[in-house]
């Protein structure tokens, strides 16, 4: 059955698309596919668009669709979705029939595509291996209920579970492939985030630079607003947006002093303690400003806590074949850790690729 090709397309979409769903669509003309085309990445080209320029470049004119989810109708914009409709795509390309899998499960949007193209008169037929559909896209399910950004957890590690010496030295545990692939998911983002400590011991820069893309919002969670002036985040916050999360307590001079160099400073409640953002806060905070999708890279701590927060959904990770061994040398995964393997966190539909020398992990969490 083609839905289920649609299906197959879909999948290839997985770990790059999410928090948007997993859509895959067949371009035909009668019977005959001539195009293919599935979600490839965090706000690129829809699933229709890209089977309809597949056919075109083809030359090829189809008059049917096959795709997985429900064509979507908000306009780019709308709700921050960064894509035009599909719905008029769909249209404009002289599409007559459209077989749905399954209906866009988030209520704000649920029908209006098949009702806009049946006022349209194109014949739409839903439900066609709905389940199947829905299945594949549990992580899209997942971040309709949330109230903050999509997290993506990222570190590199060598083989005995290492993310820098015993010194502090991490520069560089992954060799280059995994570095530009770490570019490609930062471009793909729309912040990156680092702990206090990760941007005083690494000073990053936070940019992409080995890939083309846009440039996230760079962001430090700083509770006592210690970040030197003298750093590479502060330095160039006029040339690359760079938010620091301070906690409420922080002297305003020094709020004043970060503002002065470009930075923006948000003020988070503190939890527990004056070195402790609650970060539930944060992340809505977050969320309230218009990201969707974040990349956490460390250190430890961070990572930590927002796992015991429950504000991580994706996980990805590249180990190196390097062993630096040591009680000093810190891990990807700080904190105080589960005490019983039994309360161990499962990572679900996991996968693994090689990258170049190392390897890469990913997974989700639901």
């Amino acid at each position: 059955m083609l839905m289920r090709e649609a299906l197959a397309l879909a999948q290839r979409g997985r770990g790059e698309v999410e928090p948007n769903p997993r859509v895959g669509a067949l371009a035909l003309i009668g019977d005959e596919v001539v195009g293919r085309g599935w979600h490839e990445y965090y706000g690129g080209p829809h699933a229709e668009i890209m089977a309809l320029r597949d056919a075109a470049q083809h030359g090829h004119k189809p008059d049917t669709m096959i795709v997985t989810l429900e064509p979507c109708s908000a306009k780019k914009g709308e709700g921050g979705k960064k894509t035009d409709a599909c719905v008029e795509a769909l249209l404009q390309a002289g599409i007559r029939r459209v077989y749905v899998g399954a209906i866009d499960p988030d209520p704000r949007h649920r029908r209006r595509g098949v009702v806009e193209l049946e006022q349209n008169g194109v014949e739409v037929q839903d439900g066609v291996l709905a389940e199947d559909s829905l299945a594949i896209n549990r992580p899209f399910q997942k971040a309709l209920t949330l109230d903050r950004p999509w997290t993506i957890a990222k570190w590199a590690m060598t083989l005995d579970g290492k993310t820098a010496a015993p010194t502090g030295e991490a520069r560089w545990i992954s060799g280059p492939e995994s570095r530009r692939r770490t570019h490609v998911i930062r471009a793909r983002c729309d912040a990156v985030i680092v702990g206090f400590r990760t941007a005083q011991i690494d000073d990053p820069e936070l940019t992409v630079r080995h890939v083309e893309g846009r440039q996230p919002i760079r962001i430090v969670l700083d509770p006592l607003g210690d970040i030197g002036d003298d750093s590479n985040l502060v330095r160039t916050a006029r040339k690359t947006p760079t938010w620091v999360l301070v906690g409420e307590g922080v002297d305003p001079l020094r709020t004043g002093r970060l503002q002065d160099f470009g930075v923006q400073v948000i003020q988070i409640r503190t939890a527990e303690d004056p070195r402790h953002l609650h970060l539930r806060e944060a992340w809505r905070e977050l969320r309230r400003r218009g990201l969707r999708r974040v990349l956490v890279e460390g250190g430890g701590s961070l990572t930590a806590d927002l796992l015991s927060w429950g504000c991580v959904d994706q996980v990805t990770a590249f180990v190196a074949p390097k062993i630096i061994g040591g009680k000093l040398a810190p891990t990807p995964v700080g904190g105080e850790g589960r005490p019983f393997m039994a309360e161990a966190l499962a990572i679900q539909e996991w996968s693994w690729r090689a990258s170049d020398e190392d390897l890469q992990l990913s997974g989700f969490l639901y």
